[in-house]
């Protein structure tokens, strides 16, 4: 028999929580729902990856499949927490990572996997961080991560610090690949490109001498081996840097 809300240990869970594992709340008599709640977020998902955050309403998921705005409302409370739920959803289970030689490879795998996941769906990194902390995409993203370090043996709150900190990196980095390639030219997009774009226009603004350092590095920055874009470059060498002390951390 499944779990209802108002059983034991469930009660005075908040309602978006248990949406999100699946078990059945209290629900008042009436007609048979017209859709599920997968069909919902899979609707909410999609109207986000087309159109951005602001696509995620109760009334455009709701004309989307064809219904009134207040039919919503039997599954969901609010705007917000149908944000929270369709973010559980669209980070979804990590993939089964490969079996790799060492807890970096692994961890490494795991926080690339999540970066393509966002990036899948860019409007994630976009909302604020809000929602339970056990929302099932989390709690299965944080398992495989905890797995992954299990072999750095590190104390377990410091491996969830390390997890979080990559996790919070991925969220802002993918943010900040949006933000700066809507803002580069067509052709601008290895590492040597967009640090030649924006050497030429610091050269231009800087009339007064007042950025040299910065001014030195972007004009140094020779082209660099493949065709990896300016991101891509950035993010795995500050991935390494975290695992850096992370390993260093390990050999106290």
């Amino acid at each position: 028999m499944s779990s209802t809300a108002s059983e034991g240990p469930l009660r005075g869970l908040p309602p978006v929580l248990l949406s999100a594992w699946g078990i059945a709340q209290n629900t008042t008599k009436g007609p048979k729902p017209r859709w599920s709640l997968d069909q919902i977020l899979s609707t909410a998902v999609a109207l986000g990856d087309a159109h951005g955050v602001e696509a995620i309403t109760m009334s455009r998921v709701a004309k989307t499949l064809g219904g009134g705005t207040m039919s919503m409302y039997r599954y969901v409370q609010s705007r917000e927490d149908l944000l929270v739920l369709a973010a559980d959803a669209a980070l979804g289970r990590p993939p089964r990572l490969e079996a790799e030689e060492s807890w970096r490879a692994s961890t490494h795998a795991w926080v690339t996997a999540m970066r393509d996941t966002y990036r899948s769906h860019p409007w994630l990194s976009s909302l604020p961080i809000t929602g339970e902390a056990l929302m099932p995409s989390y709690v299965r993203w944080m398992e495989a991560g905890l797995g992954c370090l299990e072999e750095a043996k590190l104390p377990g709150e410091q491996a969830v610090s390390v997890l979080t900190l990559l996790w919070t990196y991925v969220r802002s980095d993918v943010e900040l690949g949006a933000g700066l390639a809507g803002s580069l030219p067509e052709g601008a997009r290895t590492a040597h490109q967009v640090n030649a774009y924006l050497a030429e226009r610091l050269r231009v603004a800087d009339r007064h001498g007042e950025f040299p350092r910065l001014r030195a590095l972007l004009e140094s920055e020779g082209p660099t081996d493949g065709e990896e874009s300016f991101d891509d470059t950035d993010f795995a060498l500050a991935i390494d840097v975290i695992l850096d002390g992370v390993e260093a951390r390990r050999r106290r």
